[in-house]
């Protein structure tokens, strides 16, 4: 029986969009925990390439996947708890099992009508002791370093704009040691002290979080394109669960990373609002176009070939179900909704572009909605919602009842 996607799940979702972090420090802009969960599975992303590329691991991707979203979902109900205390109280046995008893209380009812196996491995991970399986398997420590080398990249931006106030040398020597216990792993020492140009493509993917949607719209929650991308990215994970036979692992990575990856053209060109597409008629392909220029002038100097032509992969056409031939050189786009299931093999490489299209549209749809509930309800938006909810009513997708989760929202 496929699970369902309850409103208490998606407000969990959405929640970390109005968590602001480092409130007791100078900020030249806002940052929220959404923006920075975001970066993190990014740096993961890079860090797990390095380590199947240059040390020879075998990653596990989706364990990686898993535990960045357990993870935010621990910290999204534990976001009262300083970073200090939170993990000085993870360290403590008994600490450790109050608050993880206490977060699943919280997450039981959106986890598991979502799915009992993904429930249950939610539970074995916050449950879990340091000696154990989990935290000493190479996908929780890359995992792990990308939470601090996200947290650092963070207090990099703030430090350089804040006065040396009481506490702020302190902090910075407290990120360092935590980045420091992970230099044991190869991918880290790479990206902080050999490869200059993973470093900027980390910048580069950190600067979305400066990009706000909606950017001629008044909103609450201002969720920037960041952090858009890793909702867009949880929504289609979690509606990845619901196809049926159960997708192959290569297509479960790439629905995930092919939607955490979407946007990121829009750091060179900048989100385009749809009335303006619309207005000119044929921008979009000229947009395209450029969006494609610019990401060959820009990001194909920063990355590996075959990171590249993966990013490619993901960005361009990024909304079309697609899969690639069996001599992993021509890109074959379907015109179902949903990968067949002759294609559902690691050999394809097939990734649900619709799906993620439906995502991105379902993200937009709840962003016009969470600012109204909040009392940010300007014309335009009730608009936009309006027109998104006709456009998604009436979705299916493998049997997937789009409308169930929308009108949740109406």
């Amino acid at each position: 029986m496929k699970g369902i996607i309850t409103k208490s799940l998606i407000e969990k979702i959405f929640q970390p969009a109005s968590l602001q972090r480092w409130n007791d420090q100078i900020r030249p802009i806002e940052f929220t925990e959404l923006d920075k969960q975001a970066h993190k599975m990014i740096i993961a992303w890079i860090l797990g390439k390095i380590e199947e590329d240059e040390e020879g691991l075998l990653i596990d991707w989706r364990k990686i996947i898993e535990y960045g979203i357990f993870q935010y979902f621990q910290r999204t109900i534990l976001t009262d708890l300083k970073p200090q205390i939170y993990h000085s109280l993870l360290a403590q046995n008994e600490a450790r099992k109050k608050l993880n008893d206490f977060v699943q209380r919280e997450m039981e009812e959106s986890l598991a009508h979502l799915s009992v196996d993904f429930y249950n491995k939610f539970i074995q991970f916050i449950s879990s002791n340091p000696e154990d399986e989990d935290f000493n398997s190479i996908e929780f420590k890359l995992v792990s370093a990308a939470h601090f080398l996200a947290t650092q990249w963070e207090f990099n931006v703030i430090a350089h704009f804040s006065p040396p106030l009481f506490g702020v040398e302190s902090t910075r020597e407290e990120i360092q040691s935590q980045v420091d216990k992970h230099l044991e792993i190869k991918s880290v020492k790479k990206i902080l002290y050999l490869d200059k140009n993973l470093r900027n493509f980390i910048d580069l993917c950190g600067q979305l979080r400066f990009q706000r949607r909606w950017a001629h719209i008044e909103r609450i929650p201002k969720t920037s394109v960041l952090g858009h991308m890793l909702i867009v990215a949880m929504l289609s994970y979690f509606l990845s669960l619901f196809i049926e036979p159960e997708p192959c692992a290569k297509r479960i990575y790439n629905n995930w990373y092919g939607a955490l990856f979407h946007d990121l053209p829009e750091v060179l060109t900048r989100d385009i609002i749809s009335p303006v597409k619309r207005a000119l008629g044929d921008l979009e392909t000229l947009i395209k176009e450029e969006e494609s220029d610019q990401i060959s002038k820009k990001l194909k100097p920063l990355l590996k070939e075959d990171w590249y032509d993966e990013i490619l992969y993901f960005t361009m056409n990024e909304f079309e179900t697609k899969i690639l031939d069996e001599k992993k050189k021509n890109i074959r786009h379907l015109e179902n909704d949903i990968i067949p299931n002759q294609y559902n093999f690691d050999q394809y490489s097939p990734i649900d572009g619709k799906l993620i299209k439906t995502c991105d549209k379902i993200a937009a749809f709840l962003e016009t909605y969470f600012s109204i509930i909040n009392g940010v309800a300007s014309p335009q938006l009730i608009e936009a919602k309006g027109k998104l909810f006709n456009e998604l009513k009436n979705k299916k997708l493998d049997g997937i009842d789009i409308f169930l989760i929308i009108d949740l929202f109406r």
